[in-house]
């Protein structure tokens, strides 16, 4: 058996096990061993490949960011930022359903790991007035966060396609805007317009404004040090957190904001995560496999398809997709429309992978179902990838 066999069987693991409802990150955590054992690893390679990838700084700047993260949500349901920022929404929307979308779309401009979790409890409190699912906000809050990865040029993903490519990012990011756009309207017609919700005609557009600024200010200190002043997002998000903690020093619980930031359950999940796609590195899966694809003599247009939707699906990461098989798929890129349709096709795996932080932080946070939550992304995400289709095809 091949390494794209593996692959399968380790996923195929995680699969079954997330259905039997085992803790996701125990899943990722005994789909990663497996993975290593089908590879041949001993149990020393095991243990050593355990060991790297959590001390490695990688893992560690993403503890302390998750944490950060953590911590200032639990500053801002404690102090009243929420409240703050449902009451803004109620001001400035004339229908609070539309503050679904836009709270995890504001989150979605800066490129962070996990971002999804920084949006979740700030729709919690619209999500509970509607009476949204836990499979249904999860979707909502993961689409909306997901919208501008087409063509936000701070994307990792963006800036390593330049690279590859010899292409702008300007050019790249305006010729996969529109992909952004489509994902916007799909998410309107499919996830935001089917919620019944009543009009206010009661805003108040300045005190809104003011409001908003207010309860967000220290999301907007991390998106002004991290993406104006391009600080690492390590510094941005504690100092984020700061800023949320210090006006409210002596009225905030602090062991329940530690205890908050460092949930076992989720430290556990990053390790699971980073220790599976340091396997990957090990083993030398990832490296091999869209080597292994492109052997199997596929259409050309199957291989751009394929290759980078299966990268996608199993590291969770954009900019894994595009730095793993653009370089590969170079010598087809013979037009933008086929980078267009590589890179769309990786996203869609992406949006679908079990080890997506934002995916699985989502539905941890609000108890939702992971099953569940995929059978209601089918419907969009699939009417995404053919009215992409139709853009890259037609238009582009």
């Amino acid at each position: 058996m091949g390494p794209l066999t593996y692959l399968l069987l380790s996923f195929a693991l995680v699969v079954v096990l997330l259905r039997l409802k085992v803790n996701i990150g125990v899943s990722i955590f005994a789909g990663s061993v497996f993975l290593g054992v089908l590879f041949g690893l001993t149990p020393w390679g095991l243990l050593k490949a355990f060991y790297v990838s959590t001390t490695s700084w990688t893992t560690v700047r993403l503890i302390l960011i998750i944490a950060a993260i953590m911590a200032l949500t639990s500053v801002f349901s404690q102090t009243g930022y929420l409240k703050m920022m449902e009451a803004a929404v109620g001001d400035l929307f004339p229908n609070e359903k539309y503050s679904l979308a836009a709270l995890p779309a504001l989150i979605g401009l800066m490129p962070m790991p996990a971002g999804a979790l920084v949006s979740a409890p700030m729709i919690d409190g619209v999500a509970n007035e509607f009476g949204i699912s836990p499979e249904d906000r999860t979707l909502i809050n993961y689409w909306f966060r997901h919208v501008w990865e087409h063509s936000w040029p701070m994307y990792q993903a963006i800036i390593i396609a330049s690279a590859i490519l010899g292409i702008s990012v300007r050019e790249i990011s305006s010729r996969m805007f529109p992909l952004t756009l489509i994902m916007i309207v799909v998410g309107y017609f499919l996830l935001l317009r089917p919620i019944d919700a009543p009009r206010n005609d009661r805003g108040d557009l300045r005190r809104g404004a003011i409001l908003f600024l207010r309860s967000t200010y220290p999301i907007l200190v991390i998106v002004v040090i991290s993406i104006v002043l391009g600080y690492d997002m390590v510094y941005s998000a504690f100092l984020g957190f700061l800023s949320a903690l210090l006006p409210h020093f002596r009225n905030v619980k602090k062991v329940e904001v530690l205890k908050h930031a460092l949930q076992p359950k989720i430290v556990f999940l990053l390790l699971s995560v980073m220790y599976f796609k340091e396997l990957l590195s090990v083993t030398g899966a990832i490296g091999a496999l869209p080597r292994t694809i492109l052997g199997l003599n596929f259409p050309v247009v199957f291989v751009i398809v394929l290759t980078p939707f299966v990268v996608g699906l199993i590291t969770g990461i954009s900019f894994a997709y595009v730095g793993m098989t653009f370089p590969l798929l170079l010598p087809f890129f013979t037009d933008f429309k086929w980078v267009a349709l590589a890179y769309l096709s990786g996203y869609m795996g992406m949006l679908f992978s079990p080890v997506h932080l934002c995916l699985v932080f989502s539905a941890e946070y609000y108890r939702a179902e992971l099953g569940k939550v995929y059978r209601v992304m089918l419907v969009p995400a699939l009417v995404l990838f053919l009215l992409g289709l139709a853009y890259i095809f037609l238009v582009l």
